[in-house]
């Protein structure tokens, strides 16, 4: 029996196979990309990968029938913001037909609780502050109603199934060594991350942004606290450590690495997803009050140890 975990060649998915696998629990880790020979070199005889798209139904179910009917399956696939505009039929058939494949066969294996990684893309524009997890949802752009549309999907299996389904939106996430193909939030690891390395860094949005963010040892927390409650009474929780403004972000970093050099190369298509977050404020008193999470990262911390882990890498 293992919990099996998709998405795992993942920034997200690499740090939570680690965090299973220190708490001696068998993982079956899936992906269409294979994390590094060095990655699964540490995972040997720990971690079982395997390697596919998660739109193949067949493999999916074959996948979870071998891990067996009682551990967690933790849905981590899908594709980023960019790649959804650009591409929304696929976002569909990946985010939200992947998501369809986990649940059927979630459900015929065991009723496996499900742990499904959303995203605060969800929400809209205009929303009063703090975010709490009720308000309407009226996303806009495909990564955010393609992992709605998935939410929906989980939670009609909890009310017609009495599929145990959980969900996290999580704020971006952020940490040393993430590479993301479409996302328009690496600038939130890369300020402190390309200073640590003493690397000149362009930063393609403006001084002011603000972005909500979950530091990656935050987020891995977060799941596994959901994995493991007895219950999750509201199914769909927030989860962020803070908010990143750029000018004050960059400072810091300056404090404690004083030849830090940045510059600001504006990208409009970058500007035009992150603008809509600026008065964002992440409300995860849920979370804290039903699942007994909370943050362990403000953004002074999450600095400190993004440099810190950079320099011994």
């Amino acid at each position: 029996m293992a919990v099996f975990v998709t998405g795992a060649g993942g920034f997200l998915g690499q740090a939570l196979v680690g965090a299973l696998i220190e708490r001696g629990r068998e993982v079956l880790a899936f992906d269409f990309n294979p994390p590094s020979e060095e990655t699964l070199s540490r995972w040997k005889g720990k971690a079982e990968f395997c390697q596919g798209d998660i739109r193949d139904s067949k493999l999916i179910s074959s996948l979870t029938a071998r891990s067996g009917t009682s551990d967690p399956v933790i849905h981590l696939a899908g594709i980023l913001t960019a790649r959804c505009d650009q591409d929304p039929n696929l976002a569909m058939e990946v985010n939200a037909g992947g998501t369809g494949n986990v649940l059927k066969v979630a459900l015929e294996n065991g009723k496996r609780r499900v742990v499904f990684a959303s995203t605060i893309s969800v929400y809209g524009r205009g929303l009063p502050q703090p975010i709490v997890e009720d308000v309407p949802l009226e996303p806009d752009g495909w990564y955010g109603l393609t992992k709605q549309f998935a939410e929906q999907m989980g939670l009609l299996y909890a009310r017609r199934h009495g599929l145990d389904f959980r969900a996290i939106r999580f704020a971006a996430v952020a940490g040393p060594g993430r590479v993301a193909v479409g996302s328009a939030s690496l600038f939130t690891s890369l300020i402190a991350e390309k200073a640590a390395k003493g690397e000149h860094y362009d930063i393609e949005v403006t001084a002011d942004t603000s972005y909500p963010v979950v530091y990656i040892t935050d987020a891995v927390s977060a799941l596994l606290k959901l994995m493991d409650a007895p219950q999750a009474k509201s199914r769909v929780y927030n989860i962020a450590s803070g908010n990143v403004v750029v000018d004050k972000m960059t400072a810091y970093v300056k404090s404690i690495l004083p030849h830090a050099s940045f510059s600001y190369k504006t990208n409009e298509g970058i500007m035009a997803v992150v603008s809509g977050y600026k008065e964002w404020t992440i409300d995860c008193a849920r979370a804290e009050r039903e699942i007994g999470w909370s943050s362990g990262y403000t953004v002074e911390k999450m600095v400190d140890d993004i440099i810190a882990k950079t320099r011994l890498a």
